[in-house]
């Protein structure tokens, strides 16, 4: 994802969200049967969004075999790094955890109520002397298994170091992980995390992976991914119904927390079926104040065709918008909140503004961030692209080719979703 804030390298990182039962990891087989004692370096950073429990956030842990020097490679659990046994978790803030050094805390996970057990001489350990009540440093863990290794590859499953959310964590938690450093030998391997840029294509059976979903805000409403328009981008389109009270969206959440004057460019494709003022609208979730402590609901910022002055919506025809550049367009759905205190609208339906006045009415405005999960999924400010509520008469009409381009620490990025049957 973009983000969350300004990630240690690039612009993003990888998001993880569970629920209160729930684990969640991305890892790597790449050092599989790697020795430790080769080890000369060992961190990676984290960004703790939501966490239902204080002073949570991921961990960092590896498949181990404690004595390479003997003939068992059985499972014998992972050794696990525990930022927050040592030192405090600040929520809503990058921290960089260097799991190596002096004040690091590790335990054995083949310990306690375990199965599993540590095996040194091909003989099984009755308990490892770092547990979760004993924390060890690494360089205790090197002095008790100066021949543990990352844990070989067996049955063609290779040994995993992955970075985790959840042990569990009661009442859920979302965080990220970006800037994995692994030396070995002291030749770092250095892993940074980005969303995916160039082209992407959106579909039926990819779209929830990817972050997109139809959603009916009001009945009555529809969305499918379908062929055509002729004219529409590949073969397809995002195609919308709505009666005349109906609201329905294609939204994401991939831009959560993107300040708004991070976009550099946005630009998106209508198509509308028959004649009428309407096209599809572009809309943020907003947090007009990303530098106060509110992130309360405070509506969407709605980029509407009929109202940006670029052109005159015209049927059976695709257009393109560029809601950056528009003479005017955009409105609030919402009052914002500014320094925690409600400051009304600056763009209204009746009087929208551009985009440059909605930055300087608000220039500290965001995408609404991470406030939460619900079922392991994340509570997340996003992109929509919606046709109604309210639209007189309904509307039928086809969305495509939503381009974003995002500069974030001076790292630039664009990515194209092409959206097909």
């Amino acid at each position: 994802m973009n983000g969350p804030g300004t990630p240690p390298a690039g612009r993003g990182s990888a998001l993880l969200t569970i629920d209160g039962t729930g684990r969640e990891n991305i890892a790597t087989g790449l050092f599989s049967g790697r020795q430790l004692s080769t080890f000369t370096n060992l961190k990676y950073s984290t960004y703790q969004a939501f966490s239902g429990s204080p002073n949570e956030t991921l961990y960092l842990q590896f498949d181990v075999d404690y004595d390479s020097t003997d003939s068992s490679t059985d499972y014998q659990g992972r050794l696990v790094y525990v930022p927050s046994a040592s030192q405090t978790v600040v929520p809503g803030a990058w921290q960089t955890w260097d799991t190596m050094d002096t004040n690091a805390s590790w335990y054995s996970s083949a310990s306690g109520g375990s199965s599993f057990r540590p095996i040194v001489n091909d003989t099984q350990q009755a308990n490892p002397p770092c547990d979760q009540t004993t924390f060890c440093t690494w360089s205790t863990l090197m002095a008790d298994y100066p021949n543990a290794r990352v844990r070989p590859t067996v049955s063609s499953v290779p040994g995993l170091l992955l970075v985790r959310a959840g042990g569990p964590v009661t009442g859920g938690f979302v965080g990220a992980t970006d800037n994995v450093i692994v030396g070995i030998s002291g030749n770092n391997v250095e892993t940074n995390f980005e969303p995916g840029d160039g082209n992407q294509v959106i579909n039926q059976s990819n779209a929830a992976a990817r972050g997109f979903a139809f959603a009916q805000e009001t009945p009555n409403g529809s969305g499918a991914f379908v062929n055509g328009p002729n004219g529409s981008d590949g073969s397809g389109s995002a195609k919308l119904t709505i009666d005349s009270a109906g609201g329905e969206a294609l939204a994401n959440g991939l831009f959560a927390g993107t300040r708004f004057d991070q976009f550099s460019f946005l630009s998106y494709k209508t198509y509308q079926a028959a004649v009428g003022p309407n096209a599809t609208t572009l809309q943020l979730d907003a947090d007009y104040d990303a530098t106060d402590a509110s992130t309360a609901f405070q509506g969407r910022a709605v980029f509407e065709p009929s109202l940006s002055g670029q052109a005159t919506v015209t049927n059976e025809t695709w257009q393109t918008w560029n809601p950056l550049t528009a003479p005017s367009g955009w409105w609030q759905t919402g009052n914002a909140m500014v320094g925690g205190v409600n400051v009304g609208k600056a763009c209204t339906q009746a009087i929208p503004c551009s985009f440059s006045q909605l930055l300087a009415a608000y220039p500290n405005a965001a995408i609404r961030p991470i406030t939460g999960q619900i079922g392991g999924q994340p509570l997340e400010g996003g992109i929509w692209l919606k046709a109604g509520s309210g639209w007189s008469g309904g509307f039928t009409g086809n969305v495509d080719s939503l381009t974003a381009a995002v500069n974030v620490g001076g790292v630039n990025g664009t990515v194209h979703f092409d959206f097909e049957k």
